[in-house]
């Protein structure tokens, strides 16, 4: 009995600060990692975030396509890149911040009223994606991105 409580309590504690569970998988692929990165652009109020989702195929010659990544309750824009068993998926959501603008980029006439900020839903987090040889869409989900900091200089 002891040793069970210590095996559960050692599993607890290894998995603690993981970015991903392990519980998010499916028969075809398990979530390594999801990440998010905040970039500011050289322009005032250019911004966007970068998501990267990494995924472990469980069978190395599986032929996986993504077909859509949803991050924080958008529908995100990207690439896949095929590395051995790893999926890596990257997309980038640029926004501009409405709040700062020059008297040149306001229409004549417009209110000086500040814009509903834009509403994230930090739990609608998901990837679809088809098996080669197969039409049927599978959908795997997993609970938050993790932020991390960007190691490049901000621009000039």
């Amino acid at each position: 009995m002891n040793n069970q409580l210590y095996l559960i309590l050692f599993w607890m504690l290894a998995s603690c600060g993981m970015p991903v569970s392990s519980l998010y998988q499916d028969k075809t692929v398990s979530v390594i990692s999801a990440e998010k990165k905040e970039w500011v652009g050289g322009r005032a109020g250019v911004k966007g975030v970068i998501y990267t989702v990494k995924l472990k195929k469980k069978n190395k010659s599986s032929s996986i396509t993504v077909k859509s990544l949803k991050a924080e309750g958008n529908t995100i824009p990207f690439v896949q890149n095929n590395i051995d068993s790893t999926i890596i998926i990257s997309g980038n959501l640029p926004h501009e911040n409405d709040d700062i603008k020059t008297a040149d980029q306001m229409p004549a006439g417009a209110p000086i009223d500040n814009p509903v900020p834009q509403k994230l839903n930090p739990k609608d987090n998901w990837i679809e994606y088809t098996v080669k040889g197969s039409q049927i869409l599978h959908r795997i989900g997993f609970q938050k991105f993790v932020s991390v900091e960007s190691s490049e200089e901000p621009a000039p």
